[in-house]
């Protein structure tokens, strides 16, 4: 049996969920359990409010998280070491994304035991192949997004709109500005723009971020718009939103990872940045048809 632990912010979950998709195809016993360290990260489990995805909490799903639990447990090793080989000889293991995020065919494969897999399983290699399966599960319901956005929605719908997904915020933290928040610098927007205009007519650029007065303070011109109305439990929308935008600019991040991924538009043109992480490229974290930038 494969499980697949679901954690961190909706991004993340995404990713996760359309690994386990996969694994579902290749095995059908596969599941998913919702790691509970992050019901206090972010939002909480996501999956359920935007897209319906019900969390699995039955007694086979708790046991397996105790399970889980047992194996990772890496403190007291005069404890976790044999809890983990008594594991091992009843077939339980946890196999660990790669640092470097790069795609293993070999996970898809159906595995013997029971193996959990933690990681952000960002790759679209890992499901590309049922894209269309994954495009169908996150669909966004429309009832839930409010007037407001449905305005939005419509101001985007009537020109050549591009989103700019500004993420600072939490990147911006000591602990991990030089990892992540250092990657997406005014410059990087800057050029990005410059960019996006060589390659489509007269665009909009829609900025979404959770910093707004950062944007308003270096953004400003007739072609550029701020949304600012979800914020918390309601920034799903921006994904919504920024979906349908016709073109992309992205933060490094899996919120503006999935932005884009769910962006229908076949001509679309999609602009990140080559590094995710600072000074590390990931051969294999973003579509191929994606423009990276690394000159800024």
């Amino acid at each position: 049996m494969d499980v697949i632990l679901i954690f961190n912010g909706l991004g993340n979950q995404m990713s996760q969920y359309a690994f386990f998709l996969k694994k579902k195809q290749v095995s059908g016993s596969a599941r998913f359990i919702f790691e509970k360290k992050s019901k206090g990260i972010h939002n909480g489990y996501e999956l359920d409010k935007v897209f319906g995805i019900k969390e699995q909490d039955t007694i086979v799903d708790k046991i397996l998280y105790f399970f889980y639990l047992g194996i990772a447990y890496k403190k007291l090793r005069f404890i976790s070491q044999p809890i983990i080989r008594l594991f091992g000889l009843l077939g339980f293991a946890v196999y660990n994304e790669n640092d470097n995020y790069a795609f293993r065919s070999e996970l898809l494969q159906s595995s013997s035991g029971i193996k959990f897999y933690v990681g952000g399983w960002h790759s679209d290699k890992y499901f590309r192949d049922i894209k269309d399966r994954v495009l169908d599960t996150f669909q966004f319901d429309a009832a839930k997004i409010g007037t407001a956005n449905l305005e939005v929605l419509e101001k985007i719908r009537a020109c050549t709109s591009v989103s700019v997904h500004v993420r600072r915020g939490d990147f911006l933290d000591a602990k991990n500005y030089h990892k992540l928040g250092s990657v997406c610098t005014l410059n990087y927007f800057l050029c990005a723009i410059r960019k996006m205009r060589t390659l489509v007519e007269n665009p909009h650029f829609f900025f979404f971020t959770n910093d707004y007065s950062w944007v308003r303070d270096n953004f400003i011109g007739e072609d550029f718009t701020i949304i600012n109305i979800n914020a918390a439990g309601d920034s799903w929308k921006d994904m919504f939103l920024m979906s349908n935008c016709a073109h992309n600019i992205n933060s490094n991040g899996s919120f503006s990872w999935w932005s884009s991924y769910l962006n229908k538009n076949e001509n679309k043109a999609v602009i990140v940045p080559k590094h995710f992480i600072a000074n590390t490229y990931f051969e294999d974290i973003y579509p191929e048809n994606w423009i990276q930038l690394s000159d800024y």
